[in-house]
């Protein structure tokens, strides 16, 4: 294993709460989509599946694209996350600071939701993505398009639970409610689709 994922791993598995479980979300959605456009380029190669008119082509250039925006998730929601440390520091000695500290507070939890909810659908995207290519790519690689569903849909699944904790402290009922009903929309469309790649994997398996 090369040493630069040695010291991710490290990093990880230290008493820092950063890099935590977000960051590894969207590092599960990033290995997922660098497996569906290794299963795309193969296809692409040797000219086999049944993508035609250049879809393979187009399906690396959308799991390239979703690899590069959950890459960047990685540091946002540790950034996002420090963000929220840091208004709970502010000072509270006195009326004005209380009312501008719960204000910081607010605003760094609504944005603690947001950025994994973004990675959320981006993994949600490349399980999209993954299942075309266990469907229409190269049928000697359709476990490792499988693994790449897997992959994200534990990285949404995963962002959705920092989405909903993080949902707990914040007032704003409105954006609650908003954000609550695409939780269940991307929790329950996550999972029909982790099903129907398991469901294809083990088809071509069976022969």
């Amino acid at each position: 294993m090369e040493q630069q994922t040695r010291e991710l791993l490290e990093r990880i598995a230290s008493d820092s709460p950063v890099p935590g479980g977000g960051s590894v979300s969207a590092l599960a959605g990033a290995l997922g989509a660098s497996l569906g456009a290794m299963v795309s380029r193969l296809t692409a190669a040797k000219q086999a599946g049944t993508m035609k008119g250049g879809r393979a082509e187009e399906l690396i250039g959308d799991l390239d694209r979703a690899r590069e925006r959950l890459a960047d998730s990685f540091a946002r929601d540790a950034a996002s996350y420090e963000g929220v440390i840091a208004a709970y520091r502010l000072p509270k000695g006195t009326e004005e600071e209380r009312r501008a500290r719960k204000e910081a507070v607010q605003a760094a939890m609504r944005h603690a939701t947001s950025v994994p909810l973004e990675t959320a659908r981006l993994c949600d995207r490349v399980l999209d993505l993954c299942l075309v290519a266990t469907r229409h790519g190269y049928e000697q690689a359709v476990t490792d398009a499988g693994v790449g569903a897997l992959l994200a849909y534990a990285g949404g699944t995963g962002a959705l639970y920092n989405v909903e904790v993080n949902l707990g402290s914040v007032d704003d009922q409105q954006f609650v409610e908003t954000v609550r009903r695409e939780l269940e929309s991307l929790r329950a469309g996550m999972e029909d689709k982790r099903r129907s790649a398991d469901e294809r994997v083990r088809e071509v398996l069976r022969g």
